[in-house]
């Protein structure tokens, strides 16, 4: 990387956006994503728009049979049949699950026959803008972020031997120190973007120790941040970002690249717990301040493990 690159990425703004993105390209081998899927197993969440719909589109089109996990059951057969149709394929299925809801994770898991899954991508989130709780008891994004994605994980878990789990975060999290208090807290004033950053670090906590405890299964887990890009549920969740920067941000193909990359790429087989930005391994800070402790991590495990029951504590 020359001097003027580091001075651009240090800036965040000239890294995240769009002119980041074509920066960064330059060194990518197109190559990486060749590799035929052909015969693989792969679910993405929040798949029916935005980076979970460009990666099925990305898997589909190297011959994965992909299941598309998706909320609303409309947006959800209108995407999975514009995949199959682009991609001339059978191989994509719709199923209408709701991340926040565990009930709705168990259906699917109890249902669900495929014997193995190859790829399991955790890109469902949103980013509400006022507090909502789930019947379950837990803040919206705790459950859609956090506890649903390591319950799917748990549920699939005797599936994914040789598996690579990826995590969708966000660039949001290094501003934003793992606080289980806070991020539990039920009362109070809230901030929408505040708890959608906080979750968003508890994921990359949550996939380096699922990386550590599920690298028995010779399964990979890492996590990615896609940079600012140009979604639906930026446009509604963060209208000022929106109106001052959509004609600098990435496009949806632009801000998936990574996780279709780590789901594809053959060299990265059997990197883990590793966070990823533009086919990089990047630090998970920037700040000392934004640093948590073992104890943090482990209440973090504990919480999102009590939900499943069969999630052994870290160190166990």
């Amino acid at each position: 990387m020359g001097l003027l690159d580091g001075l651009l990425d240090r800036s965040i703004f000239f890294s995240f956006d769009g002119s980041g993105f074509r920066r960064h390209s330059r060194d990518f081998d197109h190559r990486d994503l060749d590799p035929s899927m052909g015969g693989k197993v792969c679910i993405v969440t929040g798949a029916n728009s935005g980076l979970g719909l460009e990666v099925a589109r990305g898997l589909a089109a190297g011959g994965a049979t992909v299941h598309m996990l998706c909320r609303n059951p409309e947006r959800g057969e209108q995407a999975r049949q514009a995949v199959a149709d682009e991609h001339d394929t059978s191989g994509v299925h719709l199923h209408v699950v709701d991340l926040s809801s565990q009930s709705s994770i168990r259906r699917f898991a109890e249902r669900f026959e495929a014997s193995r899954v190859d790829v399991l991508v955790h890109n469902a989130g949103l980013l509400p803008l006022e507090r909502e709780i789930t019947k379950e008891g837990l803040e919206l994004t705790v459950a859609t972020h956090l506890v649903g994605p390591f319950l799917l994980t748990q549920l699939l878990r005797n599936k994914l031997h040789g598996a690579r789990v990826i995590f969708v975060s966000s660039g949001g999290m290094y501003g934003k120190r793992l606080d289980v208090d806070t991020m539990m807290a039920n009362d109070g004033p809230y901030d929408g973007v505040a708890a959608y950053a906080m979750t968003k670090r508890g994921q990359v906590v949550i996939s380096e120790m699922l990386a550590e405890e599920l690298a028995g299964l010779g399964a990979t887990v890492n996590a990615m941040h896609p940079g600012w890009a140009a979604t639906k549920g930026v446009e509604h969740s963060l209208p000022r970002f929106w109106k001052l920067m959509r004609n600098r941000l990435r496009t949806p193909a632009e801000g998936a690249d990574t996780a279709l990359w780590l789901a594809v790429a053959e060299k990265v087989a059997g990197e883990s717990g590793k966070f990823w930005f533009d086919r990089r391994a990047v630090s998970t800070h920037l700040m000392s301040r934004t640093m948590e402790n073992h104890t943090e991590r482990l209440r973090l495990w504990e919480i999102c493990s009590s939900f499943s029951n069969s999630a052994p504590k870290e160190g166990e």
